[in-house]
């Protein structure tokens, strides 16, 4: 049978851009969904987000390094050294607060890769290296050998986590692909990345094994996810609205984040937050 199957990646927290891309998704004439992982924060998005995910019983569902980064605060293994670490532990402490016990037990169980086969073509999919969901080494302009090994002896390669689109070949021609990002895209040229739409993918694979890919961008109402993000009281919200506007993070702005953190008391917080899981 023919198979169209929706790819996404990196929503972030991201319900209305994620429920833009479902709509068009739909018309489009999807009949299964890939997701690959980084499904929440630094965005309002939490249990509904979750339902509506699993609601599509997407064939493959991936965590990404935000849900082990997640895990290895509720764990104790998180650590507060700078501002950055604490910004992603007042998030986490947010998304534990507004996302249910199973759903979070689910969520950290996922694998990080995985292997699928459709007509006969083998797709390896993963949120970055399958033996890993972090690192910066399958960046657009990395080495030609990182991306070979991403693609193993699979026919096709897709990833996350680098919220581009991406379409290239393995040295041995292998094709390789990156969805972007649904919730969160980014470019480094200032042209593209005014261009804030949602990013996902549609693959087609006929009865014959022959592929076609397309890449999507969908319009969404940013002002209606600020909306929600101001009514669920997100933390750094001033941040997150720089972010939806803009496309910029401040994850790794320390700076800012040391000031954000200290007019908020963020860090008496999440150290009151974290005190059972460390004693423990």
């Amino acid at each position: 049978m023919l198979h169209r199957i929706a790819v996404l990646a990196d929503i972030h927290g991201n319900l209305t851009a994620l429920n833009a891309v479902l709509a068009d998704a739909k018309q489009r004439a999807v009949t299964d969904y890939w997701f690959l992982g980084d499904l929440f924060l630094p965005g309002p998005g939490a249990e509904k987000l979750y339902q509506t995910l699993a609601a599509l019983t997407p064939s493959v569902w991936l965590q990404g390094n935000w849900e082990q980064g997640i895990n290895a605060i509720m764990t104790g293994m998180g650590q507060l050294n700078d501002p950055s670490q604490v910004y992603f532990a007042r998030l986490t402490e947010y998304l534990v607060t507004h996302l249910s016990a199973d759903h979070y037990a689910e969520l950290v169980q996922r694998p990080i890769a995985t292997t699928v086969t459709v007509n006969g073509l083998t797709f390896q999919l993963a949120h970055n290296q399958p033996e890993r969901s972090t690192g910066h080494d399958l960046y657009p302009d990395e080495q030609q050998a990182n991306f070979d090994h991403l693609a193993g002896d699979a026919d096709v390669a897709i990833y996350g986590h680098t919220h581009q689109q991406i379409m290239r070949v393995s040295k041995r021609g292998q094709l390789i692909i990156n969805p972007g990002a649904a919730g969160q895209p980014y470019s480094p040229y200032a042209k593209f990345m005014a261009d804030q739409r949602a990013h996902y993918a549609i693959l087609t694979v006929d009865e014959a094994g022959r592929l076609s890919v397309d890449f999507c961008k969908v319009d969404y109402d940013i002002e209606l996810e600020l909306a929600v993000a101001r009514d669920q009281q997100l933390p750094y919200l001033d941040l997150y609205e720089h972010l939806r506007r803009t496309g910029f993070t401040s994850t790794h702005d320390q700076a800012l984040l040391a000031k954000v953190n200290a007019d908020n008391d963020y860090i008496t917080e999440v150290q009151h937050f974290l005190m059972p899981k460390r004693d423990h």
